[in-house]
Parts: structure tokens; sequence; C-alpha cells
């Protein structure tokens, strides 16, 4: 059993594990579901315990003009109704491991915004940090995070940045 956990634990990428930086331009999706599956679809928010307290949606376009920009819209909800409210947070990566805070989107707010970052340095991943919000605490880490790099596998099956429909 050792031998199987220090087998996964050596494959899975840590959170300081750099990729090849995004293609640009590209946009965020499912392309194992064909051009048109932008964003990533439904995505639990996880409590500290590792429940299920909620969902986020995300929806990026990565482009290079004078800066490395994006066009960046998140959306959450609570689902646990247990008095909390959750909080997607989204961070760009870049160099080895900054971070960049784009925004931290608590469920209940407009999540037709678009948020239009810019950044000088090429991004390689996109973070979104799990967080739950109650009473003055607007926002508590719950040690859970999603990443989006490049999609470079036809048979990758979860979201990822590709230039497909962008051709």
């Amino acid at each position: 059993m050792a031998a199987i956990v220090s087998l996964i634990s050596f494959s899975a990428p840590s959170p300081s594990y750099a990729a090849t930086n995004l293609p640009y331009p590209s946009k965020l999706g499912r392309w194992w579901l064909g051009d048109s599956y932008t964003g990533t679809g439904l995505q639990p928010i996880k409590n500290s315990s590792g429940q299920k307290v909620g969902e986020y949606e995300l929806f990026v376009n990565y482009y290079h003009e004078t800066q490395y920009s994006f066009e960046i819209m998140v959306c959450a909800w609570d689902t646990s109704a247990n008095g909390r409210g959750v909080v997607a947070r989204v961070l760009l990566k870049y160099a080895t491991n900054s971070s960049y805070e784009v925004v931290k989107h608590k469920d209940g707010a407009v999540c037709n915004k678009t948020w239009r970052p810019s950044i000088g340095s090429p991004v390689w991943a996109v973070d979104v940090d799990h967080g739950e919000a109650w009473g003055s605490t607007t926002y508590k880490h719950t040690g859970y995070f999603d990443r989006y790099v490049g999609f470079v596998n036809p048979a990758q099956r979860w979201p990822g940045f590709s230039t497909s429909d962008l051709t």
C-alpha cells in the first residue's frame, strides 16, 4: 500500500509544478466534448473536510497584446445551506510559482461581470482556490484548489486551454 501511495504522490502535480506557458490566444474549455464547450462546466467547491459545499464555473479567454491579457468570468453557488457562503478565488500563475490574484467571487454576487486583468509575464496556469465565508470572515481557504493548464492531449478529460476553436 505504501508503494501505491508513494507512486501516486510522485505522479500528482504539486502546487509548485510549473507547466508550459499557456498558448495564446486560447480559451479554457472541455475540448473532448467538442470545440463549443468553453469554460469549466460546473466544478465542486470543497470545504476543509473535502465535502462538496458549493459549485463554481469559470470562463477564461487568454490573448497577448502589449501584455498577457485575460477576459475572466467566474460564478459561485453555495449548495450546502450550512450558514456559510462559498468563494471561488481566481489566480494567474506565472514565473516559477508566483501568483496574481484576479478576483474573489462570493456566491450570491452578480456573476455576469467580466474581469480584464493583464500581467507582464507569460502565464502557465489559472488556479481556482476553494474558500468559505461566514460572519465577519470574508474568505477562508479550505485547502483545495483546481489548476487549469494548456490542453496538450486529445485524451485529456479535464478543462484546459486550447486554441482549438480560435483557428
